[in-house]
């Protein structure tokens, strides 16, 4: 029997049964993401067999161009989650290192092979495997066919004629264009926090906020003021709020926060854990010389993001 390669252990893990299985970093599973998930499910389905999804962490390009890494779409318990209401019955989460990167496609193939009898293995056109990419989806498929495993490729997903990818969502939330990051992951951006004390500024001046830190290793958006939607422990429904996102020129903090206003709410929510779907963002974030033009400021981004907000509720109605 051949030994696993060291980085790939963790596949030891899986139950000796055939299965189908789908390898990716998943970063954000977007719409293409989820596609190729599904078609896997569909697939191990119709031949009685679990789905296995490998995915790594952190991803590739974390360790091999941390340069060019600005952090995750989504965190890897989010991912993990994500993965499994696609349709996953387990998810492998291989620790991605310089070690890993090393494998070639065949080392990492017969990992494969040892512990899960692989009957089929989907990935996605553009996915290559082993050092310097070596294991491209021809070199996959005649590796497979030689230890009887059908690989399949599936093609990119588009929006508005632009491939959907991780990468292509990073720039859409850097520069905050959250619509276009909602477009290409099928669902609004978001992110998750435990509600801390800020300065108590908000509440003073008629705009209270549900205050997190940002999530540590998460992409952040741009800084300014959004249209967002909040949900709150207990609660089914999501509410319409305000976001702010930055250091707070106006009040000289410096401290970077993410200060969601719920509109029409008010709570205590500190120590629970809340999420924000962002849904536009409104504009730029600003210095204003007197608390005066800082208020009347924030009455105008409420006004705006009331329009939003109802705006979104009409849509909502129609596609229902």
């Amino acid at each position: 029997m051949t030994r696993i390669a060291e980085p790939l252990e963790k596949l030891t893990e899986l139950t000796r049964e055939d299965r189908v299985v789908t390898i990716g970093t998943f970063d954000g599973v977007h719409r293409g993401h989820q596609m190729l998930v599904r078609a896997a499910t569909e697939r191990a389905h119709n031949l009685a067999l679990p789905l296995t999804v490998i995915t790594f962490d952190p991803p590739p390009i974390a360790v091999l161009r941390p340069d060019r890494f600005a952090g995750t779409v989504v965190t890897t318990q989010r991912k993990v989650e994500l993965l499994k209401q696609a349709g996953a019955d387990s998810v492998v989460v291989l620790p991605f290192t310089h070690a890993l990167a090393a494998l070639t496609a065949v080392e990492f193939l017969d990992a494969l092979v040892v512990p899960g009898h692989v009957r089929e293995l989907f990935v996605g056109e553009g996915f290559a495997l082993g050092h310097n990419r070596e294991g491209t989806v021809d070199v996959l498929t005649s590796l497979g066919g030689k230890r009887g495993i059908r690989v399949v490729a599936l093609t990119r997903v588009e929006s508005n004629g632009v491939i959907v990818s991780s990468s292509a969502i990073r720039r859409a939330i850097m520069e905050g264009d959250a619509g276009t990051a909602s477009r290409m992951l099928g669902r609004k951006f978001r992110i998750e926090g435990e509600v801390i004390h800020g300065a108590h500024v908000g509440r003073t001046i008629g705009y209270p906020t549900a205050n997190v830190l940002p999530p540590e290793g998460q992409i952040q958006l741009a800084d300014g003021i959004y249209a967002s939607l909040t949900h709150l422990p207990g609660r089914s429904q999501l509410l319409p709020a305000m976001t702010y996102i930055g250091t707070r020129p106006a009040l000289n903090t410096g401290r970077r926060l993410i200060e969601t206003h719920i509109l029409d709410f008010d709570g205590d929510l500190y120590g629970h854990r809340i999420f924000v779907e962002f849904v536009e963002r409104l504009r730029a974030d600003a210095d204003f010389p007197t608390v005066d033009q800082l208020i009347a400021q924030l009455r105008h981004d409420e006004a705006q993001t009331r329009i939003v907000h109802t705006r979104l509720g009409r849509a909502a109605g129609l596609a229902s």
